[in-house]
């Protein structure tokens, strides 16, 4: 048993390794910002916001949207309620009789998901732009205005913003926070290849005929219809640029079992749809995405798994043993105290482990003090405790998640937005 997990903690080492160096060397190999092109004639977009019982922040994300410093002939504000349960009908008509002056329009459907949710939004969109907002997101000002100029090509489908975690309360709220910077740095380097994975719902912008082309996003309550659509992106190679210059922040979960519910859907979704995707796997005509960032999407819930097993294998096994040796001398603990010997010595260490432990941590703590430097925040913005976690424990944490994914995969179980 020790023998096969150890094998398997040298396979995830060796599989980490590569991609941390791969990495490491898109960064350092430099790339310039995606380039902007002079906007002579500003173009007119439609946000739509899809939402779910969503009566605590539907009235502030409206007006984020609504705040935009973009001509108001020229933007359409299209609200789609999913059959919420709450007040969320009655929160977005107290946000349109504020705004007479704004074009809103307002459609209330039975839920069906929140694909079904953008694309009624999607049939009733008169922008040649198409951004979409989640129901807890808020937008700045000048993210048109930043982000429009981007679409340099005809092959550029989307535009995407960095994003991160909205005035984090608790602990597990900063946490998140850290995860979010170091999230959008990669997804930065994964743009200067063309393998951005996911696009997330907070205020994207695609071409609105590019997004109807395709079909729309995916219904039938798919759990990350973004990931989905995305990928459906990269299998007719379109392009997406993701920016750091422009934020959108947004509400995290702030307790655990939200947070779970959360990266349970994600990492469920992502596993199914880059299944379903899996003929892309490795045809270089996809590029960089298929030969690294899709295996990378299919094998990070395996890493995650070989991780937390062997976490609990080596976390039990002392007592395990402890027990084992007790129930031989007839629970005589004395026995065993004065049978207990250690003399460490430097050469008992496994140099090997050592030596790729510090690789893997230099890589590591570089990419989280670049990632911090290029989000223009500080590494302990949110305080020390909290990034000692993000380092230590939280990745840990996504492993157990990943337990969960696995058991639901199994048993079949079913889930919707």
């Amino acid at each position: 048993m020790n023998t096969v997990v150890q094998v398997l903690l040298w396979m995830a080492a060796v599989v980490s390794l590569y991609f941390a160096v791969f990495w490491f060397l898109v960064l350092i190999d430099g790339s310039s910002e995606p380039r902007r092109k002079e906007m002579k004639k500003w173009p007119s977009v439609t946000v739509i916001i899809p939402a779910y019982n969503e009566e605590d922040c539907i009235i502030p994300t409206m007006e984020s949207v609504l705040a935009l410093d973009y001509p108001r002939e020229l933007l359409q504000l299209i609200v789609v309620n999913d059959g919420s349960k709450d007040r969320t009908d009655e929160k977005v008509k107290q946000a349109i009789a504020a705004h007479p002056e704004s074009e809103i329009l307002y459609i209330s459907k039975p839920n069906g998901g929140k694909g079904t949710a953008l694309n009624v939004g999607i049939k009733q969109a008169r922008g040649e732009y198409l951004a979409t907002m989640d129901s807890d997101s808020f937008v700045e000002p000048a993210a048109l205005m930043k982000m429009l100029p981007r679409f340099v090509e005809d092959d550029i489908a989307a535009v995407v913003p960095a994003m991160k975690v909205r005035d984090p309360k608790n602990w597990l709220q900063r946490i998140q926070w850290y995860e979010y910077v170091v999230n959008m740095f990669y997804k930065e380097m994964m743009g200067r290849l063309d393998c951005l994975h996911v696009i997330p719902g907070p205020f994207p912008i695609y071409r609105t005929d590019v997004v109807r082309e395709l079909g729309g996003f995916a219904e039938n309550h798919n759990l990350t219809e973004d990931l989905e659509f995305t990928l459906r992106l990269q299998s007719r190679n379109y392009r997406i640029i993701q920016v750091m210059d422009t934020e959108v922040t947004t509400l995290a979960p702030d307790d655990t079992k939200s947070f779970y519910a959360q990266r349970n859907r994600w990492f469920k979704g992502a596993v199914m749809n880059a299944y379903s995707y899996r003929w892309m796997l490795f045809n270089r005509k996809f590029g960089d995405f298929a030969m690294i960032q899709l295996p990378t999407i299919l094998i990070s819930g395996v890493l995650s798994l070989i991780l937390v097993s062997s976490f609990i294998y080596y976390s039990l096994k002392p007592y395990v043993k402890f027990g084992y040796n007790l129930f031989y001398v007839d629970y005589d603990i004395w026995t065993i105290i004065k049978a207990l010997t250690w003399h460490p010595s430097f050469w008992d260490l496994d140099f090997m482990s050592v030596v790729l432990m510090f690789i893997m941590t230099a890589i590591s703590l570089t990419m989280i003090y670049l990632a911090h430097r290029r989000a223009n925040e500080s590494m302990i913005a949110k305080g020390i405790g909290p990034f000692a976690v993000f380092l230590v424990v939280y990745y840990l944490m996504l492993g157990f998640a990943w337990v969960g994914v696995a058991r639901d995969l199994v048993f079949k179980k079913v889930q919707k937005w």
